[in-house]
């Protein structure tokens, strides 16, 4: 079975069909900012649609997501609160917590959120929302003795040594104050408790890869940003 992890996407569902359309994934597993922003494209997306087919979608939450609930739309604890996380045909929105059973057995946690860097030139309520960082409290969604092998989540633990460089055209500040805020602390402590083998996110928009306290981890780009690699196939 081919399973393939997705970075930053931002909505740019056109490049997310095109890497369906070429590489026949049965499952994709995606790492937040997948762009869930229903009062202003209107859900499903229509410019242009997802196209996913039979290919299952699993995503968790970014902090650039519509959290909160606007007419007809429904916020993303509202999915969770009504148990209909199956947003679209064969896209599932995984809530903080979620544990996912792999056909092969494995199992994977999503951990979505994060604190936006870029507040300043948003809107509260609009365009950013409280309830995009992650609080200690979603840690009571896991199961205690459950086993994980493999994390998707958007940002990542501050056990993971990343480069401390902004990728081409990012400011540096707000870029920097990514690897500064609370959700990775929450993050270690899903590292330290269960000792997952694998972890995948994104949220930096850099590519690279490393192995601390046991867990080989992988960052993923965003598509087109220079070319670095913004997918990866799951090894077996």
């Amino acid at each position: 079975m081919k399973i393939i992890v997705v970075g930053d996407i931002h909505g740019d569902f056109q490049i997310l069909n095109h890497l369906i359309e070429t590489q026949h994934p049965e499952i994709i597993l995606q790492c937040g900012d997948f762009g869930y922003w229903p009062r202003e494209y209107g859900w499903p997306p229509d410019d242009p649609p997802l196209r996913n087919g039979k290919t299952k979608i699993y995503w968790c939450d970014g902090n650039h997501e519509d959290h909160e609930d606007h007419e007809d739309h429904e916020e993303l604890s509202h999915i969770v609160e009504s148990n209909k996380c199956e947003i679209a045909p064969n896209c599932f929105y995984q809530p903080r917590g979620s544990i996912l059973t792999l056909p092969d057995g494995r199992s994977v946690l999503f951990f979505g959120g994060a604190a936006s860097g870029d507040k300043w030139r948003r809107t509260e309520g609009e365009t950013w929302f409280q309830s995009e960082v992650p609080l200690l409290s979603d840690l009571d969604h896991i199961q205690r003795d459950a086993t994980i092998d493999i994390v998707i989540s958007h940002t990542a633990p501050t056990a993971f040594k990343l480069w401390q460089v902004p990728p081409a055209g990012y400011s540096r500040i707000p870029w920097l104050a990514k690897h500064q805020e609370e959700t990775r602390e929450i993050l270690n402590k899903i590292l330290f408790r269960y000792h997952p083998q694998q972890w995948y996110f994104g949220h930096f928009h850099i590519q690279q890869t490393g192995c601390n306290h046991g867990c080989n981890w992988t960052a993923l780009a965003m598509p087109l940003e220079g070319g670095e690699t913004w997918w990866v196939q799951l090894p077996d």
